[in-house]
């Protein structure tokens, strides 16, 4: 009977895919830090989107440019009998140009502080959690369960058997990130050694939720500032 509601469970499904064996799984855990993860890359797009974007006198100077460069073309287009009011116009539009420049370089200025501030708090983060979850994988695959033949090399053999099954099935599940991730492999620091290469660490489900809730808040931001 379970033999039959795996495969109807397999039928089901749009996409077929293997059942995941887990030996460990921390739900509360998981889920505590998917939020801490959501939270924190929320609040730090938002404090350099307000660090970074135009304040509104910049954007009126950047009206104000546009309308004074239209006239002084216009006063040009005239001739010699509009040279004088020309002029005053291109001086004003050199003036205008310089303060313009002043309100950017403040404002770059501001984005490179605020920079370095996400990027502190960014190392402040993952250095507490990983220590706070030191040796604590989040899930593990269980290689027991996968893949199971007819060996008989005694229990050490079969350990070890179940542990490069479970290794070579989360490398092909995290490919190529398993191979050549070098946060991947930062967030396993501190794992059982047998289990490392087989698991998540803390750090990896916290960094999957900001990446997926970076992406969002960007794309909101963009189109907000449409």
């Amino acid at each position: 009977q379970q033999q039959q509601q795996q495969q109807q469970t397999t039928t089901m499904s749009i996409l077929p895919f293997p059942p995941t064996p887990l030996t460990i799984l921390h739900t509360s855990d998981i889920l505590l830090l998917l939020s801490y993860g959501i939270l924190h890359e929320v609040l730090l797009r938002l404090y350099l989107h307000q660090k970074s974007k135009r304040t509104s006198h910049e954007r009126k100077l950047q009206i104000h440019l546009a309308t004074l460069r239209y006239e002084a073309a216009r006063k040009r287009a005239l001739g010699p009998s509009a040279f004088v009011e020309a002029s005053k116009l291109e001086r004003a539009v050199l003036a205008t140009e310089k303060e313009l420049g002043r309100l950017v370089e403040d404002r770059e200025a501001r984005t490179a502080k605020a920079g370095k501030v996400v990027k502190r708090l960014n190392l402040f983060s993952n250095v507490v959690i990983l220590l706070v979850y030191w040796g604590v994988a989040m899930l593990a695959v269980d290689g027991s369960r996968i893949g199971l033949g007819n060996e008989s090399n005694g229990e050490d053999g079969y350990l070890e058997k179940g542990i490069e099954r479970a290794n070579a099935f989360w490398a092909g599940l995290w490919f190529p990130m398993s191979y050549h991730g070098l946060g991947y492999k930062i967030a396993q620091f501190g794992i059982q050694k047998d289990m490392k290469q087989s698991c998540v660490g803390a750090l990896a489900v916290v960094w999957s939720a900001r990446v997926f809730c970076g992406e969002v808040v960007d794309c909101s931001l963009a189109w907000w500032s449409r």
